[in-house]
């Protein structure tokens, strides 16, 4: 497999750059001698990790281009300017709006994608495309429940979860923001497909759907980064009713966030990969592996106790291979363990 889709020292554009994910993709971008233009919606917040990566690689190496709304297509022709690849992984995540408006949450995250998708298009430039969506796209409400084991594949669409996200009250509470959420995924990954089908636009696309995802972040501003990166470091630092409890009761699977970023930039540079969707996951795992693996790697640390969880159903991705093969063809290498993940997701707080 090779993965020269893009000639080194392109442009790469990447959405959610200070992000958890955005962040890595955009340190793994650099060091394999591309030039990344990162987009945000404020440059003041992004100014730290501009000037971290400008000092690191360069200062022709990166550049930041504030978008303030995603959902306006020309907003980002300036971006675009001599643009090959793009990786659009920001998205909407203010819960306030996700539990209040459900059309409006569809409509916006839609447009959003719409618009770099046309607006890309519209460049003679850009060759590949890659938008990251969510394993929710794919696993829906089982990933919420203890359910009956169940098998999971790319080919699997939620779409149920539309009609569910528009039928609960927003006294639901963080139940109607988290299925509102998932329906946004669902909505903005289908119009995707449809667009890119059906207007055949000169650039290879894929879609990647990470499940949990944890491990290190590359932004180094603090309080940039609110994610599950940041819950799982509650839970580290004591906090047991945290959100991250709410992705590990029950837990299905966790990626770490080099992994993901790995499996993103791998889908935009590889020549072999193309109208297809990945999965980024490498483990099943449960909270008490976790809290175990704190134990032995800190024990001079006071640690919870273990969770009184049911017993975890069993999930299988059948599809899995083809993202495993990416990963090892690009890096040399597996998955991270979850050893390694959730050690390396709380170096920032020790």
């Amino acid at each position: 497999m090779t993965f020269d889709r893009l000639p080194q020292g392109s442009w790469v554009l990447v959405t959610g750059a200070t992000g958890l994910v955005g962040s890595v993709v955009v340190e793994l971008l650099l060091e394999k001698g591309f030039r990344v233009r990162g987009v945000g919606r404020s440059a003041t917040r992004a100014a730290q990790f501009t000037e971290h990566l400008k000092a690191k690689y360069g200062v022709s190496s990166y550049e930041f281009a504030e978008v303030q709304d995603f959902t306006v297509s020309e907003a980002f022709d300036v971006a675009l300017q001599g643009v090959a690849g793009v990786l659009h992984i920001a998205t909407e995540t203010n819960f306030d709006i996700l539990g209040s408006d459900t059309d409006g949450a569809l409509i916006a995250a839609s447009a959003a994608v719409l618009g770099l998708m046309k607006a890309a298009a519209r460049t003679n430039t850009v060759k590949s495309f890659v938008l990251t969506s969510s394993s929710i796209t794919a696993m829906g409400t089982a990933m919420l429940q203890y359910g009956p084991d169940a098998q999971f594949s790319t080919e699997n669409w939620e779409d149920d979860l539309i009609p569910m996200a528009k039928s609960l009250s927003s006294d639901a509470g963080f139940a109607k923001s988290g299925i509102t959420y998932a329906a946004t995924k669902v909505y903005a990954e289908r119009e995707a497909w449809k667009f890119w089908n059906e207007t055949k636009p000169g650039y290879a696309f894929n879609t990647v759907l990470p499940v949990t995802i944890l491990g290190p972040v590359a932004n180094p501003t603090k309080g940039a980064i609110y994610s599950t990166h940041t819950w799982l470091n509650e839970l580290f630092l004591g906090d047991r009713d945290g959100i991250i409890m709410k992705f590990m009761n029950p837990a299905k699977a966790m990626v770490d966030s080099r992994d993901c970023a790995v499996i993103h930039v791998a889908a935009l540079l590889s020549t072999e990969v193309d109208g297809q969707r990945l999965w980024a996951s490498a483990h099943l795992f449960t909270a008490n592996q976790i809290l175990a693996v704190w134990r032995k790697a800190f024990p001079d640390r006071a640690i919870g106790p273990d969770f009184d969880f049911p017993a975890h159903p069993k999930t299988e991705i059948t599809d899995l291979d083809k993202s495993t093969k990416l990963l090892e063809e690009f890096t040399g290498k597996g998955w991270y363990s979850l050893e390694e993940c959730v050690i390396a997701n709380v170096a920032s707080v020790l």
